[in-house]
């Protein structure tokens, strides 16, 4: 069973902290190889999701508000552990992301930059592609749009 939690960064716990930036870490620079640094100062006015199963952290994504990243709010750094890939947990907690992003920010319109590999992926949720592809921390990504006049 999989429980999922949403919190902003100035109300985490140490403990918290330290198994959302561990879980990123296995992520981008274990299994990806990314060289950037993954903390930045987006991460203080972002909340973050976060899921645990049996008390393991095996996903998370944080949320930043409009205005910072982009015009629109975005969703950034989503990582699942591999060993819990393919169980539908990064569908949930992109649901669970656009869903509070909607409520608490009231907000129309959600930008990612998707790793190119991932585009039908995300399509499949309701983003779609608005640029061409761009190279970020040495991988490729596209920029893409959730609109919640899109959505059904």
């Amino acid at each position: 069973m999989f429980s999922f939690h949403i919190k902003p960064f100035s109300a985490l716990t140490v403990r918290e902290l330290h198994a959302v930036t561990s879980l990123r870490e296995q992520v981008f620079y274990l299994e990806q190889r990314v060289t950037t640094l993954d903390a930045d100062a987006k991460d203080l006015l972002s909340v973050y999701l976060w899921v645990e199963s049996e008390g393991e952290t095996v996903g998370t994504l944080r949320m930043i508000p409009r205005g910072v990243s982009y015009p629109e709010a975005s969703i950034g750094r989503v990582s699942v552990l591999p060993s819990f890939r393919h169980r539908g947990i990064c569908r949930q907690m992109m649901q669970r992301a656009i869903e509070y992003m909607e409520r608490e920010w009231n907000v129309e319109s959600i930008c990612i930059s998707a790793q190119s590999y991932l585009i039908s992926y995300y399509e499949s949720i309701g983003f779609h592609v608005v640029s061409d592809e761009y190279l970020e921390a040495g991988i490729r990504h596209r920029k893409m749009l959730w609109n919640a006049a899109d959505q059904g």
